[in-house]
């Protein structure tokens, strides 16, 4: 019944059936359009404030707007309401608000318009927090030479600082004529769109002169000094500024965490200049200038103000009205109510037209103007050192700097910007393109040439750390190449004619190129990725960063022989065990015979049991799990005999298990794990060191008297004779190397004969730091530092690791137990069990022999005197 009900509904009330069937949230367009209805404007000013500032506003909006409706608005009209009364409740017909009043009421005003959806266009007190700039236009009046404050609120307003922390360095002169700086600087809301952040402000006393103001300027920065690569921001509103570029210069504060913001007042514009300020300076540094460029002749007004943003208000519903009959002669009228503008959307388009209506146009209302310009100067070595070559291009200003034009500031918008304040801190280095020189070194550095030698790829621990680093740098590279000796050209040659050097495994890092140590002394390259030992970097002409990988020296020795096996069968049990076995061989054998012939009922009695050889062989067979012919009837020698049977059990067991595990596991003889076990060792003839290793260095610094020694008597080898491998493997040498040196060793020997036959000391011992080299002095260390940290962090580094250093998988432990899953039981497992039975043979000969002697000597000598 309710369902036909519903349908009939539908079909008698069709308008009332599609607003029902309408989608949750859609929005019918009952906003007229301008072809057919006037834009409606409502203009409020606040009588109190045309009392406060003792001038008819109303009077002269009522003029001004007239005038420019009549004179500029062809097609189409406006409906105009003025309302003298801050606190009234505008209908949701307007289209838009002009209003006139103090910031408190702005804001209250913007709030209630947001609840009806009107454009507020607001003319307000300066020091005014901006309203939202894609919501509504607001135009604070502010007069000559009090900008500051305004556009502290503009900066934190439209995030042109991104700052969670900042630190105020102002002149107090600039204090006493700004007394609500300091408000807006400190001022915070949520409501405002303002986020809060800390802020911590120092006086400088532009009253002194000479040395002492330099002195008071140098305690002043002397506090931020301390932990000099923390991020700091530093925003400046002094005349002093030169001289604290120059001594935070000096004290080393411009690097590439800091950012400063100096801001160059109107009086000191005749002197300024950013490329001289920043003469001294060295590329890394974050500086911007936001300097006063406003035109003294200009003069403002509240009325000139109030004809700007009329006349761009009605400009843009000129502009709406000409698209809107454009479009409405194209298509039909279904056509036009589909896609004609909605209220909001005509807001939006009115608000763009204005904006770039008073970028364009305004004079009077944009008196004030301040200009920001940044410096780009990370990577810009490259560029200097091409300036310095060319001598017509050739002068004194620094090319390590380059100042953009960011964009500017005036009250009517705020700041227009087309890049941020500080690009380094967003995009890094900017896509630049840096000098980097390398050297070929496997495992760390992998460069491979086509047929030409030229270098088509490169791989690598420090390359793949160099590719990350640049992409979460922002910059491109150059790769060159150092040649390093005539050894490494011959093997270049013999690479490319596949002949087959006497290189050494692995490599070292101990020994940088002195091609590398010159470049970079110089300063020509932006670093160089190539692995070097991180070796009193105080006396150096470069700088390592921190370690990349940490590299311990091993020794390596012949493996250790294995335990014969035909002692195989005794293994599993000690000495003692077996002695305690016999005992209670020969115990438990009497037991029974005398437990045996004791029972007092003769029928319980065992013949089979009744001697004491018989139960010597019961006990022994029982022993193998043979059991027996006879069991006794007696409990008593049943209560022996269980007890023997328990005791059987209980031995087969553990000795079965335990052989089973030594025909599985081999064992081998004692091997020399530690290196003070090398010097005791009868056997080993010949030390061996390679040449060039941090090693030697290191055993002329160390207590470590072991290392001396051995450095000492060691024979210093860099080709494959002298590491004479082969006597290694005959136990007469023990070759000392980094570990994954003597790994590849051992994983080159076990593809040749598929067998381990090296060992590697357990003991690891000096461990060698490898890091990367920049320029002495390179700003950018820190911050090369830190994203090797966040690679240490994600894992990559440890990757890259696993993915380019050689592994003992071939013969380590999991290896040795897939091998021992695999094994098969051979000759010398099973020669122990041969010798066994050859054991039992020649011992039955024997007792046959004793028989053959008893029967021949008791026996027929006994017949002989019998029948005698």
């Amino acid at each position: 019944m309710h369902s036909h009900t519903f349908i009939w509904l539908l079909l008698l009330m069709p308008p009332l059936g599609l607003l029902l069937l309408q989608p949750e949230g859609a929005e019918a367009n009952d906003f007229s359009s301008f072809l057919t209805a006037n834009a409606s404007l409502a203009v409020v000013v606040d009588h109190k404030y045309m009392q406060r500032r003792g001038e008819n506003i109303m009077a002269n909006f009522q003029k001004i707007l007239s005038d420019i409706i009549r004179e500029n608005l062809r097609n189409g009209g406006i409906e105009v309401k003025y309302y003298s009364w801050s606190q009234i409740r505008l209908k949701k017909d307007f289209l838009a608000a002009m209003t006139v009043m103090d910031c408190e009421d702005t804001w209250h005003f913007y709030e209630s318009t947001q609840q009806t959806s009107i454009l507020l266009l607001a003319i307000t007190d300066a020091n005014c927090p901006r309203l939202p700039l894609n919501h509504a236009i607001m135009i604070p009046i502010v007069d000559e030479g009090q900008e500051l404050s305004q556009i502290i609120f503009d900066i934190k307003v439209q995030q042109m600082l991104r700052w969670k922390t900042a630190i105020l360095l102002l002149d107090q002169t600039i204090l006493n004529d700004n007394p609500t700086l300091v408000e807006s600087v400190v001022h915070e809301s949520s409501k405002n769109h303002i986020t809060a952040f800390s802020m911590m402000l120092y006086k400088i006393d532009d009253s002194l002169h000479s040395q002492k103001k330099r002195t008071a300027l140098r305690q002043m920065l002397g506090n931020f000094r301390r932990n000099a690569h923390n991020s700091r921001q530093f925003i400046v509103l002094s005349k002093f500024y030169e001289d604290i570029v120059e001594i935070a210069a000096s004290m080393d504060m411009f690097h590439v965490y800091n950012q400063w913001a100096f801001f160059v007042l109107n009086e000191d514009q005749l002197g300024y200049d950013a490329m001289s300020v920043t003469q001294n300076l060295n590329e890394g540094a974050n500086i911007a200038f936001i300097s006063n460029t406003t035109n003294p002749s200009c003069v403002s007004s509240i009325n000139c103000t109030i004809a700007e943003l009329s006349m761009a208000f009605v400009t843009s519903i000129s502009r709406i009205i000409v698209e809107e009959q454009s479009i409405y002669g194209e298509i039909s009228d279904e056509e036009w109510e589909a896609i004609r503008y909605t209220k909001q959307e005509k807001q939006e388009e009115i608000l763009g037209y204005m904006k770039d209506y008073l970028r364009t146009k305004s004079k009077c209302s944009s008196c004030a103007e301040w200009k920001i310009e940044t410096a780009l100067t990370w990577g810009k070595n490259e560029e200097h050192k091409r300036y310095q070559s060319n001598k017509d291009h050739r002068d004194t200003r620094n090319k390590n700097f380059e100042f953009i034009d960011v964009g500017y500031w005036t009250p009517v918008l705020g700041f227009i910007t087309h890049e941020v304040m500080f690009p380094h801190i967003e995009h890094f280095f900017r896509n630049v393109t840096l000098d980097i020189l390398t050297v070929h070194g496997p495992p760390w550095q992998i460069l491979e040439r086509d047929n030409r030698g030229n270098v088509v790829q490169h791989s690598g621990i420090v390359m793949e750390i160099l590719k990350e680093m640049s992409r979460r740098l922002n910059f491109t590279y150059n790769l060159y190449e150092v040649k390093v000796t005539a050894v490494d050209l011959i093997a270049e040659d013999a690479q490319h004619t596949g002949n087959v050097t006497d290189d050494l495994l692995g490599s070292l890092t101990f020994n940088v190129p002195y091609q590398a140590m010159e470049a970079m002394q110089s300063n020509s390259f932006f670093m160089a990725a190539l692995a070097a030992t991180i070796d009193e970097p105080d006396k150096k002409s470069y700088n390592f960063t921190i370690p990349i990988s940490i590299q311990s020296y091993t020794f390596i020795s012949r493996q250790p022989d294995e335990v014969s096996r035909i002692y195989l069968f005794t293994a599993p049990f000690t000495p003692e065990i077996w002695g305690c076995l016999v005992g209670i061989i020969v115990i438990t054998a009497p037991v029974l015979y005398a437990i045996n012939r004791l029972v007092p009922m003769e029928h319980l009695k065992i013949r089979g049991l009744c001697t004491l050889n018989s139960c010597f062989w019961y006990i022994y067979g029982a022993l193998l799990q043979q059991g027996g012919m006879y069991l006794p009837k007696a409990d008593s020698g049943r209560l022996v005999i269980g007890v023997w049977w328990i005791v059987v059990i209980v031995l087969v067991t553990t000795y079965s298990g335990n052989l089973v595990a030594f025909l599985t596991f081999p064992q081998f003889q004692p091997g020399i794990d530690f290196f003070y076990q090398i010097f005791s060792s009868n056997k080993i003839q010949v030390f061996g060191l390679r040449n060039g290793t941090y090693f030697e260095k290191y055993s002329t610094i160390t207590t470590r008297y072991d290392f001396r020694d051995f450095v000492r008597r060691a024979t210093i080898y860099d080709s494959l004779q002298g590491e004479d491998i082969g006597a290694v493997q005959l136990g007469r040498r023990v070759n000392v190397d980094w570990r994954i040196n003597l790994q590849l060793i051992i994983k080159r020997q076990f593809e040749k004969d598929k067998q381990c036959k090296f060992f590697l000391g357990r003991e690891s011992f000096v461990d060698e730091q490898i890091g990367l080299i920049v320029p002495s002095g390179s700003p950018y260390l820190s911050l090369i530092n830190d994203q090797i940290v966040r690679m240490f962090q994600m894992g990559f580094i440890e990757r890259w690791h696993q993915t380019n250093l050689p592994n003992m998988e071939k013969c380590n432990g999991g290896a040795g137990m897939r091998q021992i899953m695999n094994h098969k039981v051979n000759l010398d497992d099973m020669q122990g069990c041969f010798m066994v039975l050859l054991f039992g043979f020649i011992l039955a000969l024997f007792i046959i022999f004793c028989e053959y002697w008893y029967r021949w000597y008791f026996v027929e000598n006994k017949k002989a005197v019998f029948t005698s």
